[in-house]
């Protein structure tokens, strides 16, 4: 090997490492340990303190477990604790923001701010306010200085929560499958017990449930009922919580409703259901437990069952191939649509009162559709013509089938409390139906609706 061959070689080698040096080098200015923080990194906190809104609540942890401290001594959210005293100790920063104290009340960082303390040992080891959330970053400030840093990710919906929120609302919980009995009592006497038997292995269809017990009829069976009341309540949680409430004013010294659940194993979970409080809440507790809560009314509808609701509330199952005609009678909107014999489609059917009403066929499907598998949702616990508006009817919807002794005729009275359910009568039967207002009007639509636009 020549001179100039080592030379070169020689050359070539420099320049590679010259290279990697370059590479590995931070650029002017990068930084080359860690992030700076407002402080140190957290490990095993063991206590939070969140204020807000002038109040505090207290959080412990201890082991796998959370308990509320104050305001009051109570069971913590499990799922919310854990989520804020993880991102306790996974908390990192990125840059500072401002350090003018000007900003701070802009920044939600001010002295009003969300206030969020991390204790391990009674030793307080942040003391932070956690502030406006922007491009998934959180301004946060530690107290007493007036640096405003940038915390990584959108934290303040971890901790912005008032003392209610912290606390654990689970009324009962259970595996869902392990239910095998329902047994509901109203104070009035009515009274149902329903029950499935379980398999080997613990398995047991929806469609098993069967009525054991009934101080009325309820044949045949709504089969969704059931299911519906172990689905609600299997991990059931309240709204809020009714601390100060007396019991004259829950009314659960003699609840209204009493659901009990027996599950494999001998066990048994209840639930007692009292008052109403307002127009959307209801005073509810267990009675093992001198807890109560609040439950909101949609929360509670598919549990505060009567016997009665057990009952199929099918008004009518015609199929759209059956139907040869819909009448709706009533003073306004009146009108009569027939399928034209021989014809088959949506084109085959024609508006035949009013006269001079050319349909727009793209309707057919939906008012046929009402008529298919159509139930109401519940019965009236008041059937008098004078609550039910039934003693003169609104309006009267009749659908003729092709099919012997089919068909289907319902009366409709007027409105629910609520607004949102209309009053229905099935002629030859003893029951008002309580049907949603939306499922009435997919047949009640008016005539200028049913027309074809030019």
């Amino acid at each position: 090997m020549n001179r100039k061959t080592l030379f070169a070689g020689a050359v070539f080698a420099g320049l590679v490492l010259i290279a990697v040096a370059v590479m590995r080098s931070p650029e002017k200015g990068a930084r080359t340990g860690e992030r700076p923080r407002p402080i140190a990194k957290l490990n095993d906190v063991d206590t939070m303190e969140v204020t807000r809104e002038g109040k505090t609540s207290v959080i412990k942890k201890e082991g796998s477990n959370y308990k509320m401290v104050s305001p009051v001594a109570y069971a913590a959210d499990a799922e919310a604790a854990k989520s804020a005293f993880e991102q306790l100790e996974k908390l990192e920063f990125d840059t500072i923001v401002s350090d003018q104290k000007s900003k701070h009340d802009e920044f939600e960082v001010g002295d009003k701010g969300l206030r969020v303390v991390a204790k391990k040992g009674g030793k307080v080891l942040a003391d932070l306010r956690v502030g406006k959330v922007t491009n998934n970053v959180t301004l946060v400030r530690v107290e007493g200085k007036n640096e405003v840093w940038n915390a990584v990710g959108g934290l303040k919906y971890i901790f912005d929560k008032d003392a209610a929120a912290w606390r654990d609302k689970a009324l009962v919980t259970f595996e869902e499958k392990d239910a095998e009995k329902i047994e509901i009592a109203s104070k009035t006497g009515g009274k149902i017990v329903v029950s499935r038997p379980l398999a080997k292995d613990g398995g047991a269809s929806d469609s098993d449930w069967r009525v054991v017990e009934s101080s009325v009829k309820v044949d045949p069976v709504d089969t969704s009922i059931a299911p519906g009341i172990v689905s609600a309540l299997y991990s059931w949680k309240a709204n809020d919580f009714a601390d100060d409430a007396k019991a004259e004013e829950t009314g659960l010294d003699a609840p209204d409703n009493t659901v009990t659940i027996s599950l494999k194993g001998g066990k048994q979970v209840t639930v007692l259901i009292g008052k109403k409080k307002g127009e959307e809440d209801y005073f509810v507790k267990t009675p093992d437990r001198p807890q109560v809560f609040l439950v909101k009314k949609y929360n509670l509808e598919r549990v505060n069952r009567r016997p009665i609701d057990f009952r199929d509330k099918t008004m009518c199952d015609l199929s759209d191939g059956e139907i040869t005609e819909v009448q709706v009678a009533r003073d306004k909107d009146a009108y009569t649509m027939a399928k034209q014999a021989g014809k088959t489609g949506d084109d085959a059917w024609r508006v035949s009162k009013p006269a001079g009403v050319t349909l727009d066929t793209s309707k057919v499907n939906s008012i046929l559709g009402a008529f298919r598998d159509w139930k109401a949702t519940g019965f009236a616990e008041d059937g008098s013509p004078k609550t039910t508006g039934l003693g003169k009817p609104t309006a009267t919807v009749i659908a003729k089938s092709n099919v012997k002794g089919a068909g289907c005729v319902l009366k409709v009275g007027g409105e629910s409390a609520d607004k949102a359910n209309r009053y229905v009568e099935k002629p030859g039967t003893s029951d008002v139906f309580v049907v949603p207002t939306w499922s009435l009007d997919r047949v009640l639509v008016k005539v200028d609706d049913l027309k074809k636009k030019s």
